[in-house]
C-alpha cells in the first residue's frame, strides 16, 4: 500500500479548478497543506459522521481503513523524528489503533450510527467492526422474512442478539465476561435520570461542552402524533439553551436507552425492519431509521458543534464518510413502457408511481444535498470539512444485497464461496479503486481521495500527538480522553457496582 507521502504527490493534475491553484509556491492554503500541518487548540473538536447505506456501510468501513492505515503511517513519521532511539519508539499497528482515540465526535444515521457505536461507544477497532459486519450481514440479511412488496423483509431480532453480544464482548466499562449485554448507551445514567419526565418544565443551563471522551450520537426518527421529527441519542446529555437563534434545535437530553435500543432505533428502516416502540419514562415512544430525515448527519454534527462551541469557531475536522453517490438518473420520472401496453393510461400511470417510490429511497439513502451545504458553509474542503463517499459503482447496490459468492479472507488469504461473499468483494473492489483514483473534477472539490485521507490522518495525528505533549497542563483531561477512567465511577453506564481500575499504562494508546 503507498504511502501517504507517495499518495499526496500521485494526485497531481492540471484539471483541478482554478480557484484551487496559486501563483505563489509557497501558498499551500488552497491545497488543504497548510490546514493540515497546523494546530491551532490541541483540544479544537474532531468530527467523524458516517451515512446510513444498509450493507453499503460496509464501504465507510474500507474508507475508514485505510484512514487509519495513513494515521498509522504519519504517527510513524513523526516517533522517528521526535523518538532518535529506535527501541523506545511506539509501533503504531494500524489494526490495533482505536479511531475514538482521534475522534471526539461520530455521528451516524442507520448502519451508520452502528459503525459510530461500535467505534466510540464501544471503543472498537475498525478491523474489529469489518469482520462484525460480515457477520451480522448474513444474520440480517441472510434470510428473509417476507418477499411480499411493503412488507417488512427481514427480522430485526438478529441485530437485537448481535449487538447484546458485542456489549459482551468488548464493553469497555465492566471486566472480562461480567458484562450482561444490557449497557446503557449514555455514559452516566443515575436514577434522576431515570426519573425525570422526556419533556420536563424544568429551566436549562447553557450546555457546555461534555467531558472529553469520544461521545457517540446516532440519528433516529419519532412520531410524537403530529409529525415526523430528526431525534438524536446522544451519549451525553446536550441542550440548545444560549446556542444561536438559527441554529437547527434538535432535541435535549440523553434518553436512557440500552446500546440494543439505540442501534435498533437508527436502524428500523421502512420496509426492511419493524420499528422500535418502547416505553421510556412511562411514555410511548415509536422509534425509525433516521434516514428518513438525514441520512448524512453531518449538518446536525455541525449544528451541535456550533450550538455547543460558538458560531465563531470551527471544528478542527468533520470528516464525513458517505455509502456510495446515488444513481442520478433515478429522478422521479418514469421511462415508457416498452411496446403497446406503454401508451395505455393505467400504465403510464402505474410506472409514474414506481419511478417516484424509486427515487424516494433513493432521496432516504443519499446525503449529496446535505454535503453541499455543509461544502458552502466551510468554503470549500481545503480545510476542516472534508467527505469521502465512492463516486461510482455503488448505485445499484441494494441496502440488503447479500449475494452468495467468492470472498478471499484478509486474515488467511484463501477465497472460498460465502453467503454475501459476492457482496462484500464488489464493496471492495469498488472502494479501492475510488481511494486509488486521481483528481476528478465532477466530483472533487479539490483534490483526490487519496490526499483528502491523507491530509485528514496528517491533522489528526498532529491534534493527538499535541494533546499528549500538553497532558501535564491538565493530566485529568488527558486521561479521560484515553477512557482511563471507564471502569472507576459507579454512576456510569454499568448495571452492577464495580472496583476501579487501579493501574493503567498513562501512555498505552490501545488502552480502552
Amino acid at each position: 500500500m503507498a504511502s501517504a507521502l507517495s499518495l499526496a504527490s500521485a494526485s497531481k493534475n492540471t484539471s483541478r479548478p482554478r480557484s484551487i491553484l496559486s501563483s505563489n509556491p509557497d501558498d499551500d492554503e488552497h491545497t488543504g497543506k497548510t490546514w493540515a500541518r497546523t494546530v491551532e487548540d490541541p483540544w479544537d473538536p474532531m468530527i467523524l459522521t458516517l451515512d446510513g447505506g444498509g450493507i453499503r456501510g460496509y464501504s465507510s468501513l474500507i474508507i475508514l481503513r485505510r484512514l487509519m492505515h495513513e494515521i498509522s503511517v504519519w504517527e510513524r513519521k513523526f516517533e522517528e523524528e521526535e523518538q532518535p532511539v529506535e527501541a523506545e519508539r511506539r509501533t503504531f499497528d494500524e489494526d490495533d489503533l482505536l479511531p475514538c482515540h482521534y475522534f471526539d465526535f461520530m455521528y451516524g444515521t442507520s448502519t451508520g450510527g452502528l459503525i459510530a457505536t461500535m467505534l466510540g461507544r464501544l471503543r472498537m477497532t475498525v478491523p474489529h467492526c469489518l469482520a462484525v459486519y460480515r457477520t451480522v450481514g448474513d444474520d440480517l440479511f441472510g434470510k428473509k422474512r417476507s418477499s411480499i412488496p411493503l412488507k417488512t423483509k427481514y427480522h430485526h431480532t438478529p441485530l437485537e442478539s448481535a449487538v447484546k453480544r458485542l456489549v459482551r464482548e468488548h464493553c469497555p466499562v465492566h471486566r472480562n465476561g461480567t458484562c450482561d449485554g444490557e449497557d446503557w448507551f449514555p455514559w452516566h445514567v443515575d436514577e434522576e435520570t431515570l426519573h425525570k419526565p422526556l419533556d420536563s418544565d424544568e429551566p436549562l443551563e447553557p450546555a457546555e461542552p461534555p467531558e472529553p471522551i469520544c461521545q457517540t450520537i446516532c440519528l433516529t426518527a419519532i412520531h410524537n402524533g403530529t409529525i415526523t421529527e430528526a431525534h438524536l441519542l446522544r451519549t451525553w446529555p446536550h441542550n440548545y439553551v444560549g446556542a444561536p437563534n438559527w441554529v437547527t434545535s434538535y432535541n435535549a437530553g440523553a434518553e436512557p436507552l440500552r446500546i440494543w435500543q439505540v442501534t435498533r432505533a437508527t436502524s428500523a428502516a421502512p420496509f426492511y425492519f419493524d420499528q422500535l416502540e418502547l416505553d421510556i419514562r412511562n411514555e410511548k415512544r415509536v422509534f425509525k431509521d433516521g434516514g428518513i430525515r438525514e441520512n448524512n448527519p453531518s449538518s446536525a454534527a455541525w449544528n451541535e458543534f456550533i450550538s455547543i462551541y460558538g458560531e465563531y469557531k470551527d471544528p478542527g475536522l468533520l470528516l464525513s464518510i458517505g455509502t456510495g453517490r446515488p444513481d442520478e438518473s433515478q429522478d422521479g420520472f418514469a421511462s415508457a413502457w416498452p411496446g403497446p401496453l406503454g401508451e395505455s393510461s393505467f400504465m403510464k400511470k402505474t410506472m409514474e408511481k414506481m419511478a417516484v417510490f424509486r427515487n424516494l429511497l433513493i432521496k432516504y439513502t443519499e446525503g449529496e444535498r446535505t454535503h453541499d451545504s455543509m461544502k458552502k458553509r466551510a468554503r470549500g474542503e481545503n480545510t476542516w470539512y472534508k467527505r469521502l463517499n465512492v463516486s461510482e459503482g455503488l448505485q445499484t447496490v441494494r441496502l440488503d444485497n447479500w449475494e452468495r459468492g467468492p470472498y478471499k479472507d484478509p486474515k488467511t488469504g484463501i477465497e472460498t464461496t460465502i453467503p454475501g461473499g459476492a457482496s462484500l468483494t464488489r464493496m471492495e473492489q469498488v472502494t479501492e479503486t475510488y481511494l486509488a483514483r486521481e483528481f476528478v473534477m465532477r466530483f472533487d472539490a479539490y483534490a483526490a481521495p487519496a490526499v483528502k485521507i491523507q491530509q485528514a490522518a496528517e491533522k489528526l495525528v498532529r491534534q493527538r500527538r499535541a494533546r499528549e505533549k500538553g497532558r501535564a497542563r491538565d493530566p485529568r483531561r488527558w486521561e479521560t480522553f484515553l477512557g482511563m477512567f471507564l471502569r472507576e465511577q459507579p454512576t456510569r453506564i454499568q448495571r452492577h457496582t464495580e472496583a476501579p481500575l487501579s493501574t493503567i499504562d498513562s501512555g498505552e494508546l490501545c488502552v480502552k
